[in-house]
Protein backbone atom coordinates (compact mmCIF):
# COMPACT_ATOMS: atom_id res chain seq x y z
CA UNK A 1 0.00 0.00 0.00
CA UNK A 2 1.51 3.48 -0.91
CA UNK A 3 2.32 5.37 2.02
CA UNK A 4 0.55 8.61 3.05
CA UNK A 5 2.34 11.73 1.55
CA UNK A 6 4.20 13.88 4.87
CA UNK A 7 1.78 16.47 6.65
CA UNK A 8 2.20 19.84 6.20
CA UNK A 9 0.43 23.34 7.23
CA UNK A 10 -1.02 24.39 4.50
CA UNK A 11 0.47 28.51 3.85
CA UNK A 12 -3.06 29.80 3.98
CA UNK A 13 -2.91 28.36 7.24
CA UNK A 14 0.76 29.47 8.33
CA UNK A 15 -0.51 33.01 7.54
CA UNK A 16 -3.68 32.66 9.40
CA UNK A 17 -1.38 31.43 12.87
CA UNK A 18 0.73 34.53 12.11
CA UNK A 19 -2.10 36.27 12.19
CA UNK A 20 -3.97 35.59 15.19
CA UNK A 21 -0.79 35.59 17.18
CA UNK A 22 -0.27 39.34 16.49
CA UNK A 23 -3.95 40.15 17.50
CA UNK A 24 -3.44 38.22 20.94
CA UNK A 25 -0.07 39.44 21.21
CA UNK A 26 0.81 36.00 22.64
CA UNK A 27 4.27 35.90 24.34
CA UNK A 28 4.44 32.16 22.45
CA UNK A 29 4.60 33.92 19.21
CA UNK A 30 8.20 34.89 18.09
CA UNK A 31 7.78 36.82 14.71
CA UNK A 32 11.18 35.32 13.29
CA UNK A 33 10.07 31.93 14.35
CA UNK A 34 6.96 32.52 12.19
CA UNK A 35 8.65 34.34 9.17
CA UNK A 36 10.90 30.93 8.70
CA UNK A 37 7.74 29.08 9.18
CA UNK A 38 5.87 31.08 6.26
CA UNK A 39 9.41 30.64 4.66
CA UNK A 40 10.10 27.12 4.91
CA UNK A 41 6.47 26.52 3.79
CA UNK A 42 6.54 28.64 0.81
CA UNK A 43 10.03 26.81 -0.53
CA UNK A 44 7.94 23.81 -0.02
CA UNK A 45 5.01 24.84 -2.10
CA UNK A 46 7.55 26.15 -5.15
CA UNK A 47 9.40 22.96 -4.70
CA UNK A 48 6.36 20.83 -5.35
CA UNK A 49 5.26 23.59 -8.00
CA UNK A 50 8.43 23.38 -9.97
CA UNK A 51 8.86 19.66 -10.04
CA UNK A 52 5.45 19.39 -10.76
CA UNK A 53 6.14 21.37 -14.12
CA UNK A 54 9.10 19.47 -14.82
CA UNK A 55 6.65 16.18 -15.11
CA UNK A 56 4.61 18.41 -17.56
CA UNK A 57 7.40 19.37 -19.36
CA UNK A 58 8.36 15.56 -19.98
CA UNK A 59 4.74 14.46 -20.39
CA UNK A 60 4.51 17.46 -22.85
CA UNK A 61 7.68 16.05 -25.04
CA UNK A 62 5.90 12.50 -24.92
CA UNK A 63 3.55 13.58 -26.35
CA UNK A 64 4.48 15.93 -28.77
CA UNK A 65 2.28 18.96 -27.54
CA UNK A 66 3.32 22.72 -27.74
CA UNK A 67 0.62 25.75 -27.42
CA UNK A 68 0.22 28.34 -29.06
CA UNK A 69 0.80 31.20 -26.37
CA UNK A 70 2.46 31.47 -22.66
CA UNK A 71 -0.99 31.83 -21.28
CA UNK A 72 -2.60 28.84 -22.91
CA UNK A 73 1.05 26.88 -21.63
CA UNK A 74 0.07 27.81 -18.49
CA UNK A 75 -4.14 26.59 -18.46
CA UNK A 76 -2.70 23.71 -19.72
CA UNK A 77 -0.40 23.55 -16.99
CA UNK A 78 -3.28 23.86 -14.22
CA UNK A 79 -5.41 21.29 -15.75
CA UNK A 80 -2.70 19.11 -15.89
CA UNK A 81 -1.84 19.46 -12.73
CA UNK A 82 -5.14 18.95 -11.62
CA UNK A 83 -5.53 15.82 -13.19
CA UNK A 84 -2.50 13.77 -11.79
CA UNK A 85 -3.85 14.98 -8.35
CA UNK A 86 -6.94 13.61 -9.08
CA UNK A 87 -4.92 9.97 -10.63
CA UNK A 88 -2.50 10.13 -7.49
CA UNK A 89 -5.53 10.47 -5.27
CA UNK A 90 -7.68 8.23 -6.78
CA UNK A 91 -4.29 5.23 -7.05
CA UNK A 92 -4.14 5.69 -3.61
CA UNK A 93 -7.51 4.94 -2.20
CA UNK A 94 -6.77 1.76 -3.66
CA UNK A 95 -10.49 0.86 -4.21
CA UNK A 96 -9.98 0.49 -8.21
CA UNK A 97 -9.43 -2.84 -10.32
CA UNK A 98 -7.37 -0.70 -12.48
CA UNK A 99 -4.52 1.91 -12.17
CA UNK A 100 -5.04 5.45 -13.86
CA UNK A 101 -1.88 7.22 -15.12
CA UNK A 102 -0.82 10.04 -17.69
CA UNK A 103 -2.45 9.47 -21.32
CA UNK A 104 -2.52 11.95 -24.05
CA UNK A 105 -5.80 13.76 -22.37
CA UNK A 106 -3.59 14.75 -19.38
CA UNK A 107 -3.85 18.18 -20.13
CA UNK A 108 -7.73 18.45 -21.12
CA UNK A 109 -11.14 18.89 -18.52
CA UNK A 110 -13.10 15.91 -18.58
CA UNK A 111 -16.09 18.18 -20.39
CA UNK A 112 -12.97 19.01 -23.16
CA UNK A 113 -12.17 15.04 -23.59
CA UNK A 114 -15.73 13.85 -23.82
CA UNK A 115 -16.60 16.99 -26.42
CA UNK A 116 -13.62 15.79 -28.85
CA UNK A 117 -12.92 11.71 -28.18
CA UNK A 118 -16.25 11.03 -27.86
CA UNK A 119 -19.84 10.93 -29.16
CA UNK A 120 -18.45 9.01 -32.03
CA UNK A 121 -21.68 6.54 -32.49
CA UNK A 122 -25.45 6.88 -32.36
CA UNK A 123 -27.93 4.15 -31.88
CA UNK A 124 -31.46 4.70 -33.68
CA UNK A 125 -34.46 3.30 -32.15
CA UNK A 126 -35.45 1.27 -35.24
CA UNK A 127 -31.62 -0.70 -35.05
CA UNK A 128 -31.42 -1.59 -31.96
CA UNK A 129 -31.34 -5.65 -32.54
CA UNK A 130 -33.01 -7.92 -30.94
CA UNK A 131 -35.59 -8.28 -28.17
CA UNK A 132 -34.11 -9.44 -24.95
CA UNK A 133 -35.31 -12.86 -25.11
CA UNK A 134 -34.09 -13.53 -28.69
CA UNK A 135 -31.79 -16.75 -29.20
CA UNK A 136 -29.03 -17.20 -30.89
CA UNK A 137 -30.25 -17.83 -33.96
CA UNK A 138 -32.07 -14.34 -34.11
CA UNK A 139 -28.87 -12.41 -35.18
CA UNK A 140 -29.62 -10.28 -38.17
CA UNK A 141 -27.10 -10.80 -41.45
CA UNK A 142 -27.13 -7.20 -43.62
CA UNK A 143 -25.01 -7.70 -46.92
CA UNK A 144 -25.67 -5.02 -49.25
CA UNK A 145 -28.39 -6.44 -50.76
CA UNK A 146 -30.81 -5.94 -47.68
CA UNK A 147 -30.93 -7.94 -44.28
CA UNK A 148 -31.27 -11.55 -44.03
CA UNK A 149 -33.11 -12.55 -40.48
CA UNK A 150 -32.86 -15.47 -38.57
CA UNK A 151 -29.30 -16.62 -39.84
CA UNK A 152 -27.83 -17.99 -37.20
CA UNK A 153 -25.48 -15.65 -37.23
CA UNK A 154 -24.90 -16.17 -33.44
CA UNK A 155 -24.96 -20.23 -33.45
CA UNK A 156 -23.22 -22.29 -30.87
CA UNK A 157 -22.02 -20.90 -28.05
CA UNK A 158 -21.27 -23.83 -26.56
CA UNK A 159 -17.66 -25.51 -26.82
CA UNK A 160 -16.20 -21.74 -27.39
CA UNK A 161 -12.37 -21.72 -26.18
CA UNK A 162 -11.68 -20.59 -22.69
CA UNK A 163 -9.97 -17.71 -23.99
CA UNK A 164 -8.77 -16.00 -26.74
CA UNK A 165 -6.65 -13.27 -27.65
CA UNK A 166 -6.49 -12.46 -31.41
CA UNK A 167 -3.56 -10.43 -30.96
CA UNK A 168 -1.30 -13.93 -30.15
CA UNK A 169 -2.37 -14.78 -33.66
CA UNK A 170 -0.90 -12.05 -35.38
CA UNK A 171 -4.26 -10.85 -36.36
CA UNK A 172 -4.64 -7.31 -34.73
CA UNK A 173 -2.74 -4.28 -36.16
CA UNK A 174 -1.11 -2.02 -33.59
CA UNK A 175 -3.56 0.64 -31.52
CA UNK A 176 -4.23 4.07 -33.97
CA UNK A 177 -5.41 7.14 -32.85
CA UNK A 178 -8.24 8.94 -33.85
CA UNK A 179 -7.50 12.40 -33.01
CA UNK A 180 -9.73 15.15 -32.76
CA UNK A 181 -12.05 13.44 -35.15
CA UNK A 182 -14.78 11.74 -33.57
CA UNK A 183 -15.11 8.98 -36.37
CA UNK A 184 -14.60 5.81 -33.47
CA UNK A 185 -16.70 3.76 -35.69
CA UNK A 186 -14.67 3.94 -38.57
CA UNK A 187 -11.51 3.01 -35.95
CA UNK A 188 -13.76 0.01 -34.62
CA UNK A 189 -15.15 -1.29 -37.96
CA UNK A 190 -11.72 -1.16 -39.47
CA UNK A 191 -9.98 -2.97 -36.79
CA UNK A 192 -12.64 -6.09 -37.36
CA UNK A 193 -11.98 -5.79 -40.87
CA UNK A 194 -8.22 -6.32 -40.75
CA UNK A 195 -8.20 -8.81 -38.54
CA UNK A 196 -10.72 -10.84 -40.30
CA UNK A 197 -8.76 -10.58 -43.60
CA UNK A 198 -5.88 -12.01 -41.40
CA UNK A 199 -8.05 -15.02 -40.15
CA UNK A 200 -9.41 -15.79 -43.38
CA UNK A 201 -5.90 -16.20 -45.00
CA UNK A 202 -4.89 -12.75 -45.92
CA UNK A 203 -1.77 -10.74 -44.94
CA UNK A 204 -2.56 -8.35 -41.69
CA UNK A 205 -2.91 -5.45 -43.61
CA UNK A 206 -3.42 -1.78 -41.45
CA UNK A 207 -6.94 -0.67 -43.75
CA UNK A 208 -8.01 2.79 -44.16
CA UNK A 209 -10.77 4.86 -41.88
CA UNK A 210 -10.22 7.88 -43.76
CA UNK A 211 -11.73 6.33 -47.07
CA UNK A 212 -14.66 5.58 -44.76
CA UNK A 213 -14.69 9.22 -43.27
CA UNK A 214 -14.08 10.59 -47.08
CA UNK A 215 -16.52 8.51 -48.98
CA UNK A 216 -19.21 6.75 -46.86
CA UNK A 217 -22.39 7.45 -48.42
CA UNK A 218 -24.57 5.13 -46.26
CA UNK A 219 -25.60 8.02 -43.56
CA UNK A 220 -22.59 8.02 -41.47
CA UNK A 221 -21.06 11.06 -39.43
CA UNK A 222 -17.70 11.43 -40.79
CA UNK A 223 -16.07 12.90 -37.67
CA UNK A 224 -19.10 12.76 -35.75
CA UNK A 225 -21.93 10.14 -34.90
CA UNK A 226 -21.71 6.90 -37.29
CA UNK A 227 -22.39 3.42 -36.89
CA UNK A 228 -19.60 0.58 -37.60
CA UNK A 229 -22.67 -1.73 -39.30
CA UNK A 230 -22.89 1.06 -42.01
CA UNK A 231 -18.70 0.80 -42.60
CA UNK A 232 -19.13 -2.86 -43.20
CA UNK A 233 -21.75 -2.12 -45.95
CA UNK A 234 -20.22 0.34 -47.14
CA UNK A 235 -17.21 -1.69 -47.67
CA UNK A 236 -19.27 -4.56 -49.12
CA UNK A 237 -21.09 -1.95 -51.36
CA UNK A 238 -17.61 -0.67 -52.62
CA UNK A 239 -16.50 -4.21 -53.06
CA UNK A 240 -13.29 -3.32 -50.80
CA UNK A 241 -11.57 -1.01 -48.88
CA UNK A 242 -7.72 0.71 -49.60
CA UNK A 243 -4.84 -0.05 -46.98
CA UNK A 244 -3.77 3.70 -45.06
CA UNK A 245 -0.20 3.29 -46.85
CA UNK A 246 -2.63 4.21 -50.33
CA UNK A 247 -5.37 6.00 -48.43
CA UNK A 248 -3.20 7.64 -45.16
CA UNK A 249 -5.40 9.18 -42.02
CA UNK A 250 -5.31 12.58 -41.65
CA UNK A 251 -7.91 13.26 -38.85
CA UNK A 252 -10.60 15.45 -40.75
CA UNK A 253 -12.95 14.57 -43.29
CA UNK A 254 -11.62 15.89 -47.09
CA UNK A 255 -13.43 15.38 -50.59
CA UNK A 256 -13.43 11.35 -51.33
CA UNK A 257 -10.78 10.48 -53.59
CA UNK A 258 -12.37 8.40 -55.97
CA UNK A 259 -9.59 7.16 -58.16
CA UNK A 260 -8.68 5.12 -55.20
CA UNK A 261 -12.25 3.33 -54.22
CA UNK A 262 -10.92 0.67 -57.28
CA UNK A 263 -8.23 -0.12 -54.42
CA UNK A 264 -9.00 -2.84 -52.79
CA UNK A 265 -7.25 -4.50 -49.85
CA UNK A 266 -9.39 -6.47 -48.29
CA UNK A 267 -13.22 -6.54 -48.69
CA UNK A 268 -16.51 -7.95 -46.86
CA UNK A 269 -19.42 -9.58 -47.60
CA UNK A 270 -21.94 -8.11 -45.29
CA UNK A 271 -22.27 -7.47 -41.43
CA UNK A 272 -23.82 -9.59 -38.59
CA UNK A 273 -25.45 -8.07 -35.74
CA UNK A 274 -25.73 -9.86 -32.67
CA UNK A 275 -29.25 -9.68 -30.08
CA UNK A 276 -28.84 -7.14 -27.45
CA UNK A 277 -27.20 -7.97 -24.15
CA UNK A 278 -26.09 -11.49 -24.73
CA UNK A 279 -22.27 -11.20 -23.79
CA UNK A 280 -22.42 -14.99 -24.48
CA UNK A 281 -22.98 -14.68 -28.17
CA UNK A 282 -20.43 -11.90 -27.92
CA UNK A 283 -18.35 -14.52 -26.58
CA UNK A 284 -18.81 -17.15 -29.57
CA UNK A 285 -18.43 -14.61 -32.29
CA UNK A 286 -15.28 -13.15 -30.69
CA UNK A 287 -13.71 -17.25 -30.34
CA UNK A 288 -14.12 -16.82 -34.54
CA UNK A 289 -12.98 -13.09 -35.05
CA UNK A 290 -12.91 -9.71 -33.52
CA UNK A 291 -16.61 -7.93 -32.96
CA UNK A 292 -16.99 -4.42 -32.95
CA UNK A 293 -19.57 -2.94 -29.89
CA UNK A 294 -20.68 0.43 -28.77
CA UNK A 295 -19.33 1.46 -24.99
CA UNK A 296 -19.78 4.39 -22.75
CA UNK A 297 -16.39 6.40 -22.50
CA UNK A 298 -17.62 9.07 -20.49
CA UNK A 299 -16.29 8.06 -16.91
CA UNK A 300 -13.08 10.36 -15.77
CA UNK A 301 -11.63 6.85 -15.34
CA UNK A 302 -11.69 6.05 -18.49
CA UNK A 303 -10.15 9.00 -19.64
CA UNK A 304 -7.07 8.10 -17.62
CA UNK A 305 -6.87 4.46 -17.40
CA UNK A 306 -3.84 3.55 -17.59
CA UNK A 307 -4.08 -0.76 -17.44
CA UNK A 308 -3.14 -3.31 -14.79
CA UNK A 309 -6.09 -4.91 -14.09
CA UNK A 310 -9.88 -4.27 -15.20
CA UNK A 311 -11.76 -1.54 -15.75
CA UNK A 312 -15.34 -1.75 -14.39
CA UNK A 313 -16.73 1.50 -15.23
CA UNK A 314 -17.15 4.62 -12.74
CA UNK A 315 -20.11 6.45 -11.25
CA UNK A 316 -20.42 7.93 -15.22
CA UNK A 317 -20.63 4.97 -17.03
CA UNK A 318 -23.90 4.32 -17.99
CA UNK A 319 -25.57 2.86 -21.21
CA UNK A 320 -25.80 6.33 -22.63
CA UNK A 321 -23.30 4.81 -25.70
CA UNK A 322 -20.78 7.65 -26.92
CA UNK A 323 -17.79 5.46 -28.69
CA UNK A 324 -17.13 2.09 -30.59
CA UNK A 325 -14.26 -0.20 -29.41
CA UNK A 326 -13.28 -3.63 -31.47
CA UNK A 327 -13.42 -6.62 -28.98
CA UNK A 328 -10.17 -8.82 -29.92
CA UNK A 329 -10.62 -10.99 -27.00
CA UNK A 330 -11.36 -12.38 -23.55
CA UNK A 331 -10.49 -14.48 -20.73
CA UNK A 332 -10.61 -15.41 -17.16
CA UNK A 333 -8.75 -14.86 -14.15
CA UNK A 334 -7.09 -11.79 -15.12
CA UNK A 335 -3.84 -11.77 -13.47
CA UNK A 336 -4.24 -8.42 -11.20
CA UNK A 337 -7.95 -9.17 -10.30
CA UNK A 338 -8.69 -13.10 -11.12
CA UNK A 339 -12.34 -11.59 -13.04
CA UNK A 340 -13.26 -12.73 -16.32
CA UNK A 341 -12.32 -9.94 -19.39
CA UNK A 342 -12.85 -8.73 -22.56
CA UNK A 343 -9.82 -7.31 -24.55
CA UNK A 344 -10.75 -4.30 -26.61
CA UNK A 345 -8.87 -2.18 -29.01
CA UNK A 346 -9.32 1.60 -28.87
CA UNK A 347 -8.57 4.26 -31.03
CA UNK A 348 -6.57 6.85 -28.42
CA UNK A 349 -3.05 5.08 -29.64
CA UNK A 350 -0.70 3.34 -28.00
CA UNK A 351 -0.08 5.86 -24.64
CA UNK A 352 -3.59 5.09 -23.33
CA UNK A 353 -4.21 2.07 -21.35
CA UNK A 354 -2.65 -0.70 -22.00
CA UNK A 355 -0.48 -0.03 -25.32
CA UNK A 356 -3.67 1.20 -26.65
CA UNK A 357 -5.81 -1.80 -25.41
CA UNK A 358 -7.97 -2.11 -22.52
CA UNK A 359 -9.73 -4.79 -19.95
CA UNK A 360 -12.93 -4.18 -19.47
CA UNK A 361 -15.33 -6.64 -16.80
CA UNK A 362 -16.92 -9.65 -18.54
CA UNK A 363 -20.08 -11.65 -17.40
CA UNK A 364 -21.83 -8.38 -15.24
CA UNK A 365 -24.57 -9.02 -13.17
CA UNK A 366 -25.65 -6.13 -15.82
CA UNK A 367 -27.21 -7.92 -18.64
CA UNK A 368 -26.32 -4.56 -20.43
CA UNK A 369 -22.53 -5.14 -20.02
CA UNK A 370 -19.93 -3.12 -18.99
CA UNK A 371 -21.02 0.60 -19.76
CA UNK A 372 -23.57 -0.92 -22.71
CA UNK A 373 -20.80 -3.16 -24.14
CA UNK A 374 -23.37 -5.54 -25.13
CA UNK A 375 -26.14 -3.30 -26.34
CA UNK A 376 -25.10 -3.52 -30.12
CA UNK A 377 -22.22 -5.91 -31.32
CA UNK A 378 -21.66 -6.16 -35.02
CA UNK A 379 -18.83 -7.94 -37.07
CA UNK A 380 -17.90 -8.54 -40.62
CA UNK A 381 -18.49 -11.69 -42.77
CA UNK A 382 -16.26 -12.21 -45.89
CA UNK A 383 -16.49 -13.42 -49.48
Amino acid sequence: MASSPPFRLPLAVVLLLAIICVLLASPSCHADDLTATMTNEHEKEHQLMMMMMDRFHRWMATHNRSYASADEKLRRFEVYRSNMEFIEATNRNGSLTFKLGETPFTDLTHEEFLATYTGGVRLPPERRGMQDDSDEEDAVITTSAGYVAGAGAGRRTAAVPESVDWRKEGAVTPAKHQGQCAACWAFAAVAAIESLHKIKGGDLISLSEQELVDCNDTGNGTCSKGYSDDAFLWVSKNKGIASDLIYPYVGHKESCKKQLLGVHNATVRGVVTLPENREDLIMAAVARQPVAVVFDAGDPLFQNYRGNGVYKGGTGCSTNVNHALTIVGYGTNHPDTGENYWIAKNSYGNLWGDNGFVYLAKDTADRTGVCGLAIWPTFPTIR
